[in-house]
Parts: structure tokens; C-alpha cells; sequence
């Protein structure tokens, strides 16, 4: 579980913080308040991308064993 919970915190974390920027970029460019509106961005997207990657990866992780067990049989 303590690996379950690093390894989410640490890729919804990377995952938020790139995401947040490019579509910040993609929607404002370059702009005087490019970072400010990142962070907002960054700071509400990452508790959710959380949750939602904690909750959805264990039974991601089952449909994608299955698969592959299938596959080499």
C-alpha cells in the first residue's frame, strides 16, 4: 500500500503539473499571468488526478494482466 501511495502521489503530481501547463499555455500563451494561472491550475488539478489515479489504477492494473495473460496463452 505505502509503494500504492507513493508512486500515485508521485505521478499525479508530474502528470498535474505538465498537463496544467501545457493546456494553460494552450489556452492563455504566454501571457503576464501565464504562471499564476498555471499554479491556480496546478493546485486544483492535482488532488483530483489523485484520487482518480489511486482509485483507477488497481483495477487498471487487473484488465491490463488479464490481457496480457490471455495474449500468451
Amino acid at each position: 500500500m505505502k509503494i500504492h501511495l507513493t508512486f500515485t502521489a508521485a505521478f499525479s503530481f508530474l502528470m498535474s503539473f505538465l498537463l496544467s501547463a501545457w493546456v494553460t499555455y494552450v489556452n492563455l500563451g504566454l501571457t503576464e499571468t501565464f504562471m499564476q494561472s498555471w499554479m491556480t491550475a496546478f493546485a486544483n488539478a492535482w488532488p483530483a488526478a489523485f484520487v482518480v489515479a489511486f482509485s483507477a489504477a488497481p483495477p487498471i492494473r487487473l484488465m491490463v494482466m488479464r490481457l496480457f495473460s490471455k495474449e500468451q496463452k
